[in-house]
């Protein structure tokens, strides 16, 4: 009678521990949410309501205002005046800089002021860019982030100077190639001082603010962040994933200098990224408000912190506790706290060997369920994708408006199949012996992690450390009829693994979304790991019962997820598809571009386009194809490269000098150089840039703003003459295009560098 009761126990504790999943799910969830915009923030205290006022100034008209162009100046200048009316002297930064990795060169102007400290010679860098993407006005891209750091700055101008100078850094060209930090990090004399920055940035236009990268030694700046935030999120899992990622922001060109650093962002609304729907219109407040609360926050720490230069604080290990707190310690002790873990767990075993649970096929069955668990996890997420990919007939699996529903969708069936195996894995088996093996397992999983992926490790290390504590005190308890007491105690390793591991799997959903195929495996496979928690409550003879009910509830979840998920449309005016519309003309001849093979355009665009809409490439130098249709020249002005001089280097080399002529309205110039042309370096105001490995067809340089008209670049070519393609690129559509664009409505709208005319020509050098 004993070991009945204990088994139904067991029984609905498989069931309660799949509850407290779907529990601290929710609430991590929930967690990303940005709270909302402070009603009661003091003088003293930043007010996101006073930032945000100062957002339609600083817009203005809302127009795109990309690197070097009118609206980036005159929108600068209001930048100017704001920094003066908060009492600074704000000093501009005048530079050509050039990006080796975009091949990009455009001529920048930084915004630099001071809030001077007592200490010579220490700095914190605090950077956020004012330049838009060439599609849309930037209001959280990254105006909110201007607006942010003024406030701080006004807020900071009225406290006593601290130990350290704040610098305020406002780049521009950060969206052309990083080229304002560039500019600062190489030439500005205040970078000698630097030993700290904290970068400004967003991913979106709503959700929590979100630390999501760091810089080298990061365990002093962790630390400042952790006191200074009122509700943390951040995870040193994000910021290993991101170093991975090919993803750059201006913090990226201070952490190649070896500076410490932190880089806060918010991920949500990630449609109107990048888009003219990043407006004043989609500000949220809450965001605001949590993104100045942790920058002001941890200013005003770092005013008066002891900040080294020497990295002595060294890598840090770290974790927000649900927004509660920060958990961190070095990176150094990761495989010594591991192996600690896996001794303790070691002796809490042995002393549970005289019962039988040391050895045996149920601990082997516990191993393999951890084992196999992740991997089913990944295998169903893809499997989800690749067959969604095929009912709707294109490369984009899951709809963009369905987010909730894909949710469910994922998760659900994901559950199914992992909680189905771990039940046959627990059949006639008992609940210590899969104990054991699922806690020998995640011990090991801990040393791996702690040595090979240690920004990862926390995930591991700390279930571990609670099942370590949790064996050893269920070891000491005595023994009950057929059962040993205590396997309640397995729910806290699984509250403590469910805690860490399903923020990771939403911040994982924020930052990559559904429709990238690596976030949709590894959401899968962490909630898998998960998951892993409830194999020793399935070895009961009562658990089929909350098993069989479990799996009715998730079936239906999965029917009603699917249902929803395949009804939602890949689009709406909340979630639009990004489409840019090209004209193209190159001579006489001219086509239109819409989509590519991968993004194709709604129904009501390939009507507007008219004619026979092909998929197919139209440039010369790139292959990607696009739908795309003749239609009449326009007959646009073309760029052109005349030549100032010209001479020989060697019998293998010739240095041209050129200028270019860019035709009124053009944004951006671009050359394209045949492999034949033997291109080995292209310079301008004495900035360089290398060509004399690359392996495509064509080079690429990119000159962007207004400064481009006029501009002299030197080029140093092989011996015989090339023709080479000069491309000006304007944001005015002619004609039929322009009324293409328009026919997109409001489930589509341009992106990035958005809808552009390219005028090709060629000349000879």
């Amino acid at each position: 009678m004993e070991a009945s009761q204990g088994g139904s126990r067991h029984g609905y504790a498989f069931f309660t521990v799949l509850v407290l999943l779907l529990v601290v799910a929710i609430f991590a969830r929930w967690r990303l949410d940005a709270a909302g915009a402070s009603e009661s923030a003091g003088p003293n205290d930043f007010s996101a309501k006073r930032a945000a006022g100062f957002l339609p100034v600083l817009l203005g008209d809302q127009q795109p205002h990309p690197v070097d162009s009118a609206a980036n100046r005159a929108l600068g200048q209001r930048l100017i005046d704001a920094l003066r009316s908060a009492g600074y002297r704000p000093e501009v930064q005048e530079a050509t800089s050039c990006s080796e990795a975009m091949r990009t060169c455009a001529r920048v102007r930084n915004i630099i002021a001071v809030s001077e400290g007592s200490a010579a010679g220490k700095a914190v860098l605090v950077a956020s860019h004012y330049d838009s993407v060439p599609a849309g006005p930037g209001a959280s891209d990254n105006a909110a982030g201007v607006a942010i750091m003024v406030e701080s700055a006004r807020l900071l101008k009225q406290r006593p100077a601290g130990k350290n100078s704040i610098v305020f850094l406002f780049t521009e060209g950060e969206e052309a190639g990083l080229l304002g930090a560039q500019a600062f990090a190489t030439h500005h004399p205040r970078m000698s001082d630097v030993v700290a920055v904290v970068n400004v940035e967003a991913r979106g236009t709503s959700g929590q603010s979100i630390l999501f990268e760091t810089g080298r030694a990061n365990g002093k700046l962790i630390g400042e962040f952790a006191a200074a935030a009122k509700r943390p999120l951040t995870s040193s899992l994000l910021a290993t994933a991101y170093g991975l990622m090919p993803n750059d922001t201006d913090l990226s060109v201070f952490k190649s200098r070896g500076l410490q650093g932190l880089n806060f962002a918010n991920g949500e609304g990630s449609s109107y990224y990048h888009t003219p729907l990043d407006n004043l219109r989609h500000i949220d407040a809450g965001t605001l408000q949590a993104q100045g609360d942790n920058i002001h926050e941890l200013l005003k720490r770092l005013a008066d912190a002891d900040l080294r230069a020497d990295g002595a604080a060294g890598d840090a290990v770290y974790s927000d506790v649900l927004g509660f707190g920060v958990l961190q310690w070095p990176t150094h002790w990761g495989p010594f706290i591991a192996v600690g873990l896996l001794l303790a767990f070691a002796a809490a075993a042995l002393r549970l060997r005289k019962r039988g649970a040391l050895a045996g096929r149920g601990v082997a069955r516990g191993i393999v369920g951890f084992v196999l668990s992740p991997v089913v996890g990944g295998v169903v997420a893809y499997a989800l994708t690749y067959l969604l990919s095929l009912f709707n007939g294109a490369g984009r699996a899951w709809a963009a408006s369905g987010q909730p529903f894909n949710r469910v969708l994922l998760w659900s069936a994901v559950l199914i199949a992992v909680v189905s195996l771990l039940r046959q894995l627990a059949r006639r088996s008992d609940p210590l012996r899969l104990w054991i093996g699922l806690g020998w397992a995640w011990s090991f999983a801990a040393c791996a992690a702690a040595i090979a992926a240690p920004g990862a490790s926390y995930l591991f290390l700390l279930p571990a450390a609670a099942m370590a504590v949790c064996t050893l005190i269920a070891s000491a308890l005595p023994r009950s009829g057929e059962e040993p007491r205590g396997l309640w105690l397995l729910a806290i390793p699984a509250a403590v693994g469910f805690v860490f591991l399903f923020p990771a799997i939403h911040l994982i959903e924020v930052m990559l979304g559904f429709n990238s195929v690596a976030g949709v495996v590894a959401m899968g496979a962490l909630l898998a790991s998960a998951a892993t928690f409830a194999l020793p409550f399935a070895a009961s003879v009562h658990a089929p019962r909350a098993h069989a009910f479990a799996t009715a509830a998730l079936l239906a979840a999965v029917a009603a997820g699917a249902f929803f998920a395949l009804r939602a449309p890949a689009y709406s005016a909340q979630h639009p598809q990004p489409l840019n519309v090209m004209y193209i003309q190159t001579g006489d001849k001219a086509v239109m571009a819409v989509g590519n093979a991968s993004n194709r355009p709604p129904a009501q665009v390939l009507k507007a386009m008219g004619g026979d809409v092909a998929l197919a490439p139209v440039f010369a130098w790139n292959q990607t194809r696009f739908h795309s249709v003749s239609m009449p020249s326009a007959g646009l002005p073309t760029a052109a490269l005349t030549v100032v001089a010209e001479t020989s280097v060697s019998p293998q080399e010739r240095r041209v000098t050129v200028r270019i002529d860019a035709p009124a309205g053009a944004s951006v110039i671009q050359l394209l150089v045949p492999e034949a042309a033997q291109l080995r370096t292209i310079e301008t105001d004495g900035q360089a840039l290398d060509y004399s490995k690359n392996s495509d067809d064509y080079a690429s340089f990119i000159c962007r703003g207004v400064s481009c008209n006029g501009r002299e670049i030197v080029l140093v070519l092989g011996p015989r003459k090339q023709k080479i393609a000069v491309v000006a690129m304007s944001p005015q559509l002619p004609g039929r295009a322009a009324a293409v664009a328009s026919s997109r409505g409001e489930v589509a709208v341009p992106r990035n560098d958005g809808d552009q005319a390219l005028v090709v020509g060629e000349t000879q050098l």
